[in-house]
């Protein structure tokens, strides 16, 4: 095709067919050894990487599964090339996985080591390996021009060490000599699970080395390169050097998927174009014609394929909330309620917008609720006097928090978003909307129901951040916010409301009452002579008698005891007014702020 001076794209189940954009004049700038032929196989400039397993004098072993004679003849040119190759070797080891032949739609065969046992045992690296969530955040509005650089069996261009080999090791039976043999590999095996870590340690390390250049940057996802800057003639510049420097380190790259000054390119499933984002609609149709899944195993790889789009689908926590519980079951059982549910998040997968790619030069808007225990939000810049959208937000709150009064549960939901704002914003100037007096509420009401920790946590995040401004907006969800006004102001006081959530009767109150009655209430639990014993009394404030006192279980806590006295002392008060003095601050809690919200659970 590049020799016909055409390129093959497809793009929303369509074939499309443009110039390339690759010219004579390009392809002789290039060092023409980067270029995979098949022939022969790349061979990164590194140092051989060794991998460590537990209990090394412990040998792995799993038979190798019975293979048909169709699928050996399938997999015997491929085994054959990659001795030639040098990326397999003959070997006699101690260790032994299997590998499969497995047939694609060509007809053709493909061969998968199952490498299960030995990434059980492996001692894996730290993850260092780029979000794909976030990655994409790097590239600006003003990046309108793209490369993209697919690198061809990279993993096989890193060496193993000679002591690593071993362990991934299988048995190959040769179709027309049925001579049974162990091979081994002398690179990065496929399926092994620190290949992508590994591999993309080794190539950030490389790439460290290159200059793209000014106004241009190269992105990296594990084996694919994207290049992007505002001006076509740097980036043509800069993906040439790259290729010719990529050549030079031993790495080859696949002539045929080489996206090559594009003013639009497909890279890690979503199309980019003149600032703007979109979901791939293959990937997006790949999970629409996925049925319902039948085991733990099939929603865990749902929530995978989703979790990659979940910039895309508004309040993406609350709507895959049915297949995070499905985890949390002994048995998988599907409803018609969850079929429903997974129609109504494939529909919303299926509507999901263009979103704006993020300028950290500009302010930034962040639109939070609170609703059903789930913070959503949506991330937005102004562009021509609108609100465009960045990305949604999501996230569930944690089940201490679900407790609360609406108006405090915000201040949990603001923290949690604006920590995963940071992640696209990258420490621009943020502005917070919200329903709700968050700042107020953090200063004012907080205490009682947040511990210290949290308290300086959230502190930390809303009120401390110099780049972060919170406000108030009468917008009820994220279209509100991003078609109409985000107008100050609030529909309700949120102390009031959080008093009238909390109380459980109008007429009580925290400060004490001039007349009446003054009781004081203790209660205790503790060793004395070997023995653990509790009890409780009641004094009356006035003449200093006790009222009630009296012995409670051995197995009470303290705060059991110390909240029996307060009830005691609520009965003997029955009729009349008066101020229960205590010094537990569970029981002064109980009273003043949770007993509302037990008495509406139950």
């Amino acid at each position: 095709m590049v020799a016909l001076g055409i390129n093959l794209l497809v793009k929303d189940s369509r074939v499309i067919v443009s110039l390339y954009k690759l010219t004579l004049e390009d392809e002789g700038k290039i060092n023409q050894e980067v270029w995979h032929t098949g022939r022969e196989a790349g061979k990164l400039d590194t140092e051989p990487i060794s991998i460590e397993i537990e209990r090394p004098e412990d040998p792995i072993r799993v038979k190798q599964y019975p293979t048909s004679l169709e699928g050996r003849w399938g997999l015997k040119p491929i085994i054959k090339g990659l001795i030639t190759k040098g990326i397999l070797e003959p070997c006699t080891s101690r260790h032994n996985t299997p590998i499969l032949a497995i047939r694609k739609a060509d007809g053709s065969y493909q061969s998968v080591q199952d490498l299960r046992a030995v990434n059980e045992r492996t001692k894996t690296w730290f993850p260092v390996v780029a979000n794909p969530y976030t990655l994409l955040n790097r590239v600006s509005p003003e990046d309108v021009w793209y490369s993209v650089i697919d690198l061809k069996d990279a993993f096989w261009t890193c060496p193993l060490a000679e002591g690593s080999r071993d362990y991934f090791a299988f048995q190959w039976e040769d179709p027309d000599t049925n001579r049974k043999q162990q091979l081994r590999w002398a690179s990065l095996p496929q399926g092994f699970v620190d290949s992508s870590n590994l591999f993309g340690q080794a190539l950030e390390q490389l790439l460290s080395k290159f200059s793209p250049g000014e106004g241009t940057k190269i992105l990296q996802y594990v084996d694919d390169l994207l290049i992007a800057g505002p001006e076509e003639k740097k980036v043509r510049e800069c993906t040439i050097l790259l290729l010719n420097f990529l050549g030079e380190k031993g790495l080859k790259v696949s002539k045929s998927k080489l996206q090559f000054t594009e003013p639009e390119v497909k890279y890690l499933g979503h199309w980019i174009t003149k600032g703007k984002k979109r979901l791939d609609p293959e990937r997006v149709a790949g999970i629409i014609k996925l049925p319902p899944p039948r085991n733990k195993r099939q929603v865990r790889q749902l929530l995978g394929l989703l979790g990659y789009c979940r910039q895309w689908i508004e309040g993406y926590s609350k709507k895959v909330k049915f297949l995070c519980e499905k985890l949390t079951t002994d048995k998988l059982k599907w409803t018609e309620q969850d079929k429903r549910e997974l129609t109504y998040l494939k529909e919303a997968l299926m509507a999901a917008p263009v979103l704006s790619l993020p300028d950290v030069r500009k302010k930034f808007q962040l639109f939070i609720d609170v609703t059903n225990h789930t913070a959503h939000g949506v991330l937005t810049q102004d562009w021509a006097g609108d609100g465009k959208p960045v990305g949604y937000i999501s996230k569930l709150l944690d089940p201490v928090s679900r407790g609360w009064p609406t108006c405090l549960q915000a201040i949990v939901a603001v923290a949690l978003l604006v920590e995963e704002a940071k992640k696209i914003t990258f420490g621009a100037p943020l502005v917070v909307y919200t329903a709700h007096n968050v700042r107020t509420i953090l200063q004012q009401k907080a205490d009682k129901w947040l511990t210290d920790a949290r308290l300086l946590k959230y502190e930390a995040i809303l009120i401390h951040a110099p780049e972060l401004e919170l406000r108030t907006t009468t917008a009820k969800n994220p279209a509100e916010f991003l078609f109409g006004e985000a107008s100050e102001g609030l529909t309700h006081n949120c102390s009031e409301l959080i008093e009238f959530q909390t109380k459980v009767r109008a007429d009580l109150e925290e400060e004490k009452l001039e007349e009446r009655e003054k009781w004081f209430v203790d209660g205790s639990a503790r060793v004395l002579e070997g023995k653990r014993k509790s009890g409780y009394a009641i004094i009356d404030g006035k003449p200093g008698e006790v009222v009630k006192s009296g012995p409670l279980s051995a197995s009470w806590s303290a705060q059991a005891c110390e909240l029996y006295a307060v009830l005691q002392a609520l009965k003997g008060l029955k009729g009349r007014a008066g101020t229960i003095f205590t010094d537990s601050k569970y029981a002064f809690g109980v009273v003043h702020t949770f007993g509302k919200i037990w008495e509406e659970k139950d």
